[in-house]
């Protein structure tokens, strides 16, 4: 099967698609590219068994920053058309990968500041936050009949860059709970009708605040 190579050098954003198995993406101005034997190995197929699958001409041979030689790659349309013959479980998730997470990523990318590394940080950690909500809600919900109905959860997330650890953690609260920072729960106290609380309340948190900086001056006077 003879392809066309096109001479221009494209350098591909290499993003990590599963364990071991990075896909990586080439932005051209005719829209994405993928490297065809990377998304058959995604699929769990022969890459020659996958392309005659394929209307032809099917791909395009291009030479990619790192490759001495030209790699063929599938346009947007012919992956949209891979994965909807192939009809498996992993061609689902191929497809969710790129249409839900990866692609509105970049085409909302924040110029120059948007890097691979940030780009592949901020999809690990959408795939831990709503890893980690899933199963909040499947243990609240199996746990039976309860507050679950009339919640919110609160996802946090930390990140260590020397190890890439990503540590979502859930909490549950209440639907007339609020999540502020001290400097914004002092403005939202302090402005009429922003924040219903009650006499007794604000009693309450005033004498802890009260209490807490007598504390510190005792300290500091010792």
């Amino acid at each position: 099967m003879n392809h066309h190579i096109d001479l221009d050098v494209n350098a591909p954003l290499r993003l990590d698609y599963a364990k071991d198995l990075p896909l990586r993406v080439i932005r051209r101005q005719e829209g994405f590219w993928f490297v065809a034997a990377e998304i058959a190995a995604a699929l769990k197929q022969d890459v020659d068994a996958l392309l005659p699958t394929l209307e032809a001409p099917t791909g395009r041979l291009l030479l990619l920053a790192g490759e001495t030689e030209p790699v063929l790659c599938l346009s947007e349309g012919e992956l949209d058309e891979t994965v909807r013959r192939v009809k498996t479980p992993g061609a689902r998730r191929l497809r969710r990968w790129w249409k839900e997470e990866t692609r509105p990523a970049l085409l909302h990318q924040g110029g120059p500041a948007t890097t691979a590394e940030s780009l592949h940080l901020a999809l690990a950690l959408a795939a831990e936050a709503a890893q980690q909500v899933s199963r909040a809600v499947m243990e609240a919900v199996l746990r039976g009949p309860g507050p679950w109905q009339h919640s919110r959860w609160v996802v946090a997330l930390d990140y260590e860059r020397r190890n890439r650890q990503r540590w979502p953690h859930g909490k549950l609260i209440g639907l007339s709970s609020s999540v502020a920072t001290l400097e914004g729960l002092a403005e939202l106290i302090a402005e009429p009708g922003r924040m219903p609380v009650n006499n007794a309340d604000l009693v309450k948190l005033a004498a802890a605040c009260h209490l807490r900086l007598a504390e510190r001056m005792g300290r500091a006077q010792a």
